[in-house]
């Protein structure tokens, strides 16, 4: 088996298109130009492992994606995290696999079902695990079914695509030295790679910087392995501070703070986020575009899981709180940035994990309430944090596109208005006014029991039908149109 390199220029610099044939030896690999290239292997990835090796296929922690030939078999391989994934398609002796799902719909020139009310459903079931994840995608117009790979691998021997699991070594998190000692060498070893001189377009390290947990944490670890800038959101969700600035100095890091709204100045903005997910919740990480480019993007996404005290999913599943960063993967395409979420190293030992942050080693960084994070707090006092900085409230900066009060900006309404009159989607008509009144009904019942002290199950189920009474009806179908427009970045797939 053997890969023949296309470039293409124009495409998003890190995305890739495999097109396998049955009965030939051959695969073609189109990419960007800023995609890596061996004569056995390609990837736009970083894993702790020697560059020059290409040894991404045989670790679990890898960040990005690539493929890899040994003998007569490809084996592409997926991100160590559900926040990027793999999609493949098949069609009569055709298979194609790529890092973008735009490109892949382009190449196989599959459509999706416009019609179809439940995308964002179906992507969001990934928070179920990766035994429960909804794994095809629904089109329109017959032909094959796209498949959708998380985290682990596929193989392709010349006939016959199937998945691979991740090599799983059972690593020793009995202590709370070892598992920090594990996360700092991973780190590390991903700073050699990243830094490799034998790489044709090297990384830098990128943090994050917030007043929460999981982002100090990781900025704390990273400092070893070369971490020197991150970048800060001025705001949270809630309109509240949330920019990490004198976190960042104890840490001895020069920070950036990026406008959460600056995303909206540019046009169309949300089209690749919400092509990946049809959620497109971190179309925010738009506004810090010129810190991403060329870097490796370290966050938190999964933490809440992994590191927090209550957690109760505890199976190697990759069980999830939400979806956030999965609306990363196609954009980081084109931005030209790696994306790794340090909570998912190790992950599938979450339960040794967990037992850890519920010791009695931990007991002395253990705060009361549910938003208690001791292994995190540990990490992060010991690096003179002082307690108050960091970890006292539980903030958000995703942009919410099913809210009718953060909807399309007015140039994405302008084309995805006319795209569903094109398409004869027939939108349910409701009431507005209506859905007004139930909401602020709903809300007065939850202030009543917010000020009696009674917060019993009536104003949980108030808070539930306001949430349900703001929800935009358009949102249903923006998916489809997102990833059709998207598709115009790989013409010439």
């Amino acid at each position: 088996m053997r890969l023949r390199y296309h470039r293409i220029d124009s495409w998003p610099a890190l995305a890739w298109l495999a097109r396998c044939r049955r009965g030939s030896d051959v695969v073609d690999v189109s990419h960007g130009p800023r995609v890596e290239l061996a004569p056995e292997w390609f990837c736009e990835a970083v894993w702790d492992g020697c560059y020059e090796d290409g040894d991404f296929d045989r670790t679990d922690i890898v960040f990005g994606s690539g493929g890899h030939v040994r003998g007569r078999v490809v084996t592409f391989v997926s991100s160590g995290a559900t926040v990027d994934r793999l999609q493949a398609f098949e069609s009569g002796d055709d298979v194609w696999v790529s890092n973008s799902l735009p490109c892949l719909l382009a190449a196989s020139n599959s459509r999706l079902d416009p019609a179809y009310p439940h995308y964002f459903r179906d992507f969001s079931s990934i928070c179920l695990g990766l035994l429960r994840y909804a794994p095809l995608l629904t089109t329109s117009g017959g032909g094959g079914a796209t498949r959708l790979i998380y985290f682990h691998n596929v193989t392709w021997d010349g006939t016959r695509l199937q998945q691979a699991p991740k090599p799983m070594p059972v690593r020793d998190f009995s202590s709370f030295e070892r598992y920090r000692g594990f996360l700092e060498t991973s780190l590390q070893r991903l700073g050699e790679n990243l830094s490799a001189p034998a790489r044709r377009q090297r990384f830098r390290l990128l943090g994050t910087i917030s007043s929460g947990y999981d982002s100090p944490t990781i900025a704390t670890l990273a400092r070893s392995a070369g971490l020197r800038d991150v970048i800060s959101f001025d705001r949270s969700r809630e309109e509240e501070s949330d920019s990490g600035q004198e976190i960042a100095s104890r840490l001895g890091l020069r920070v950036t703070v990026v406008p959460r709204d600056g995303w909206q100045a540019a046009r169309l903005a949300e089209v690749p986020f919400i092509a990946a997910d049809a959620k497109g919740e971190d179309v925010y990480f738009k506004s810090a575009e010129a810190s991403l480019r060329g870097s490796v993007l370290l966050t938190g996404f999964h933490g809440d899981k992994i590191w927090g005290k209550y957690t109760t999913a505890l199976s190697p599943d990759l069980v999830r709180g939400d979806q956030s960063g999965l609306s990363l993967t196609e954009y980081r395409l084109h931005a030209g940035f790696l994306h790794c979420p340090v909570p998912f190293m190790g992950v599938r030992q979450i339960r040794d994990v967990n037992r850890l942050s519920r010791s009695a080693a931990l007991s002395r960084w253990d705060v009361p309430g549910d938003y208690t994070r001791p292994i995190c707090r540990r990490i992060v006092e010991e690096a003179g944090v002082p307690r108050e900085l960091f970890g006292t409230s539980k903030k958000a900066a995703s942009v919410l596109f099913f809210y009718g009060s953060s909807f399309l900006t007015p140039a994405a309404l302008a084309e995805y208005l006319p795209w569903l009159e094109a398409n004869a989607v027939r939108t349910p008509r409701r009431g507005r006014a209506v859905l007004a009144g139930v909401a602020r009904a709903a809300r007065y019942v939850e202030d009543v029991a917010q000020s009696t002290g009674r917060i019993n199950v009536v104003a949980r189920a108030a808070r539930y039908i306001a949430g349900r009474a703001e929800r935009e009806p358009l949102f249903r179908w923006v998916f489809p149109w997102a990833a059709e427009r998207a598709q115009a970045a790989y013409a010439t797939a």
